[in-house]
């Protein structure tokens, strides 16, 4: 009788548990609903300092948002969850999206831990995932970034447990990609963001072979709209490297989504809903794919190095483009591409520089690239990348836009004349 009884009780404790945790859930589930998926949020867009312009072109076409703060390096703007992942999934030039979480002012590490565990980390962080904290400070009392990710780290995992999610490990052992709150200290204030793309949105899944000094596929996409690309028919690339310009035009044109073959770090969100995201990525796919037309476009890629060639042509295979493009071994300077050349066609180069020329004088070798755009491609729109301004002189080209920026920790411009 003893047992049977204890053996009832026990049923019953679990039965009483069991409801317990369902209602939990499904309060926590209504919560998520109400304050997480249920109303806008704001966001920043972080974009390579130059091209702030063109990224918000871009996620204003994607439906994303009207209305954009542009700031160096990024912009801000304000949207539901769907908005977010639009940006992910549609532009081009990004190289990530961050959710602003919280913002408070903190001069002292009390103030810190009691407004870290204040906030509702259950809304937004899943426990079962790696937890990266990003911490960065300016000007502000707090400047011992260790003791303020610990401090984080410890307040983030109480209020986790005590909603009853298991709190989030570190980093993790690199096979799960981790969650990631960024804290940013200036002045004193602290801002608080989650970022929602994961990997950097410039690694599109396929550019596994690379050269040296590669050009980001960001700043490819973000110079070749700059350029006009859309308005062209025809890209020559005679100074392809790893095929970064080629790929992203031939994507471009075909209306593929930029993040079409990787994942995102908001599909581990709380909030985040698979079969409404299926659908948002099946209707985005439709609009751009369809947004194109029947024109009929050329793609030459070629490079007088038989190693960036091959490095290329591994490249556009990964990317499915082995039967749209392939790149050959041919000296920019010895010979044109045998292709009808005039308004329709936007000629790009990325030249080497800096420690790619061990030999020879930089500016003499500028000087003969201007020479031959002048003499071959004066009908044709182009977008050459020239480290300094006493090599711009050397190239002597004219430009309807110059476009400063960072690249492989050189300040280069890009000189675009573009397509009409």
């Amino acid at each position: 009788f003893y047992f049977l009884f204890a053996r009832a009780a026990a049923g019953l404790y679990k039965a009483t548990m069991d409801h317990s945790d369902k209602q939990r859930h499904g309060a926590l589930n209504r919560r998520i609903r109400q304050h997480v998926a249920g109303k806008p949020h704001r966001f920043f867009a972080v974009a390579q300092p130059g091209f702030e312009e063109i990224a918000r072109d871009e996620l204003r076409g994607a439906g994303v948002a009207e209305e954009f703060s542009l700031v160096e390096g990024g912009l801000e703007f304000e949207a539901r969850l769907d908005g977010c992942y639009r940006a992910n999934l549609c532009s081009r030039a990004l190289t990530r999206v961050l959710m602003r979480l919280d913002r408070f002012s903190a001069a002292r590490f009390e103030r810190l831990t009691a407004k870290a565990a204040d906030f509702p980390w259950e809304l937004y962080l899943n426990g079962s995932d790696p937890l990266a904290i990003n911490v960065s400070c300016s000007r502000s009392r707090l400047y011992h970034t260790g003791r303020i990710e610990e401090e984080m780290r410890r307040a983030i995992g109480e209020r986790l447990a005590a909603c009853g999610i298991e709190p989030p490990a570190g980093e993790g052992d690199g096979s799960a990609a981790p969650q990631t709150v960024y804290a940013r200290f200036e002045n004193d204030v602290c801002v608080t963001s989650l970022d929602s793309s994961g990997a950097p949105l410039y690694r599109r899944g396929y550019k596994t072979h690379i050269t040296s000094a590669p050009l980001r596929e960001t700043i490819a996409a973000a110079l070749l709209h700059a350029s006009g690309l859309e308005r062209c028919t025809t890209l020559i690339d005679p100074m392809c490297g790893s095929g970064t310009f080629s790929m992203e035009a031939a994507h471009i044109w075909s209306g593929r989504l930029a993040g079409d073959g990787r994942a995102f770090a908001f599909e581990r969100w709380p909030a985040f809903r698979p079969a409404a995201f299926a659908h948002l990525k099946k209707t985005l796919s439709t609009k751009y794919s369809s947004a194109g037309d029947d024109t009929e476009r050329r793609l030459f890629c070629a490079d007088i190095d038989p190693e960036a060639v091959k490095t290329a042509r591994a490249n556009m295979k990964n990317a499915g483009l082995d039967d749209a493009v392939i790149p050959v071994q041919e000296d920019f300077f010895a010979a044109a591409p045998d292709i009808p050349l005039g308004e329709g066609t936007l000629l790009v180069l990325n030249p080497p520089y800096g420690a790619r020329i061990p030999h020879g004088n930089i500016a003499s070798f500028y000087r003969r690239i201007g020479a031959t755009v002048r003499e071959r491609y004066a009908s044709c729109a182009y977008c050459v990348i020239v480290p300094g301004f006493e090599v711009e002189k050397a190239l002597s080209l004219s430009w309807d836009k110059k476009i400063i920026f960072m690249n492989g920790g050189i300040r280069v411009a890009a000189i675009i004349k573009q397509a009409p």
